[in-house]
């Protein structure tokens, strides 16, 4: 078949017909047969019908190999990522059944789907023209960002705005990253990059017998950045091998100009999450004026109950929520210690006493103002709860 716009256009049109058509329908009219059988046989059927009709695609064997070596490379980063995101939170049982027969199911229904995209994404790319392929690469990546989306979740339903953010951040994002650095590597490689790195990182989740318990935040910049970052490594790669490209050009291009402030960024949202032993928390009420008051952050240490004394300000767990008072007495029975608490601000200790269980941590400076934007957030989050809430009702 002589390359052709039109008919590539035609055939991403159909796919993206296809992936509605299978989100709003046969996902949740015939899941298991559609899990088990058609859509691994659908997009197989399109792999070989593509393979017949259209013409071989020239490699560029110079870029191959070293984008092969950065994806390789990304992949491992992003398990041990993974991996060392445990040691700051708790590890979990994986979701996934991790025996022969769990690993076979996952590879037939999901690494088939996987593969197949990749190498219909790259025959399709390779299908038109040179002055073509970068809006054939940006449609393919469009579509297939569309076709993921879980639209029945939200059909029919009032969604908050927090939970759309988290919907976004943890799989739209990500997803928009991978699909454009998949494109970018169809063009100027091949589809064996994109195979690498998402069977990789996959292989990683099926077959671990336990994964990190992450906050959603984390896993959201580990899923996005990672696969920006390579894009980056590929793009950069080919301007150094393009003759055409002048040297200021190849250096603007660099990505290790960008990575430092990555990490910096990754960093202080992590410490946002109180990954680390110190972590912020912005102070929403005024039971501790004037030593903090609202708006100001408190910077606390965790700790255990030798560490703490009576005239220390500790943030404790109660049901659903902590709070950051005075210790006004400390005292120890039976080997536990027991701590009277009260609100600088308030004229009566707290009701009930602390236990050493319920202690997170004690403030160890605090920076004023720059909590606001977090109180508002949170406030804006629990009148969308409670309008859900009320609406339900």
């Amino acid at each position: 078949m002589q390359k052709s716009k039109n008919a590539t256009i035609a055939i991403i049109a159909l796919i993206l017909i296809y992936g509605l058509l299978a989100t709003f329908k046969l996902s949740t009219t015939y899941n298991i047969a559609y899990l088990y059988i058609i859509n691994p046989l659908c997009w197989i059927a399109l792999a070989i019908l593509l393979g017949q009709i259209l013409g071989k695609a020239t490699e560029n064997h110079r870029l191959k190999k070293p984008i092969i070596q950065y994806t390789i490379t990304a992949s491992l980063v992003y398990i041990i990522t993974y991996m060392l995101s445990g040691l700051f939170v708790t590890f979990g049982r994986n979701p996934f059944a991790t025996n022969l027969k769990g690993f076979i199911t996952n590879l037939w229904i999901l690494g088939v789907a996987m593969v197949v995209r990749e190498y219909v994404r790259y025959k399709l790319i390779h299908n038109v023209y040179d002055k073509d392929k970068t809006t054939i690469a940006i449609l393919i990546a469009v579509v297939y960002v569309v076709i993921d989306i879980e639209f029945q979740r939200f059909i029919g339903t009032r969604i908050a705005a927090v939970t759309l953010t988290k919907y976004v951040a943890q799989s739209i994002l990500p997803s928009i990253a991978e699909n454009i650095l998949f494109s970018y590597a169809a063009m100027y490689c091949s589809y064996v990059p994109a195979i690498i790195y998402k069977i990789t990182t996959s292989l990683y989740l099926w077959l671990s017998p336990i994964l990190p318990n992450s906050p959603w935040v984390m896993t959201a910049i580990i899923d996005t950045v990672i696969p920006v970052i390579l894009f980056l490594y590929i793009r950069f790669t080919k301007n150094k091998l393009d003759i055409y490209r002048t040297r200021e050009n190849i250096i603007n291009s660099d990505p290790r100009q960008i990575i430092p402030l990555v990490v910096v960024i990754i960093l202080v949202i992590w410490f946002a999450l109180g990954i680390f032993p110190i972590k912020p928390l912005a102070i929403a009420s005024a039971s501790m004026e004037k030593a903090l008051c609202i708006g100001d952050v408190a910077i606390i240490q965790k700790c255990g109950p030798n560490d703490v004394n009576e005239g220390d300000i500790i943030e404790y767990q109660m049901e659903g929520y902590t709070v950051v008072h005075r210790i006004a007495q400390k005292t120890q029975r039976k080997g536990e210690f027991y701590f009277i608490t009260k609100g600088d601000n308030n004229k009566d200790v707290d009701a009930k006493e602390v236990t050493e269980d319920q202690l997170i941590g004690k403030v160890i400076f605090k920076i004023k103002y720059i909590g606001y934007p977090a109180i508002w957030i949170h406030d804006l989050q629990e009148e969308e709860e409670l309008e859900v809430e009320t609406g339900d009702k």
